[in-house]
């Protein structure tokens, strides 16, 4: 066995440059167009999909630090996309939701991100599409259950 590692051809180098350069590539839409960063746009994006949530729930769900979240999540709030509320289950817990000009940003980024996506996707045939939602599914720790 070779004690010589080619990162080129390891699996965890490339999916983590992969994810670096498809990250980075599409943050240029909503930083571009809308002046968001890519937290807050994870975090618009989770409130759009969800719902209301803590930043405990945003965090267990986009693997995002405290720190991270806390200031994406002031910053969300001085631009009006995002409320506060205590929640009345856990008065100790704030339930973060969007407001409505949250919610027509996200309206607006999402069709862009959904465009973004079919593009780079456009590379696969239709065979190779399903192939690697299935590939992704099985190696997607979120799905080991």
């Amino acid at each position: 066995m070779s004690t010589s590692l080619d990162l080129n051809k390891f699996l965890p180098y490339r999916f983590n440059r992969m994810a670096h350069n498809v990250s980075n590539d599409i943050a240029t839409i909503y930083t571009q167009r809308f002046g968001i960063t890519k937290e807050q746009w994870r975090i618009i994006a989770l409130l759009g999909q969800y719902g209301a949530m803590t930043a405990k729930q945003i965090a267990d769900l986009t693997y995002m630090d405290k720190v991270k979240i806390s200031r994406s999540v002031s910053g969300l709030a001085e631009l009006e996309h995002i409320s506060r509320q205590t929640s009345v289950v856990d008065k100790r817990a704030v339930l973060l939701d969007l407001s409505a000009t949250g919610r027509e940003l996200y309206e607006s980024i999402t069709p862009l991100m959904q465009a973004w996506e079919e593009e780079l996707l456009a590379r696969l045939t239709p065979t190779e599409r399903q192939q690697l939602a299935i590939i992704v599914d099985k190696l997607d720790p979120v799905n080991e259950d």
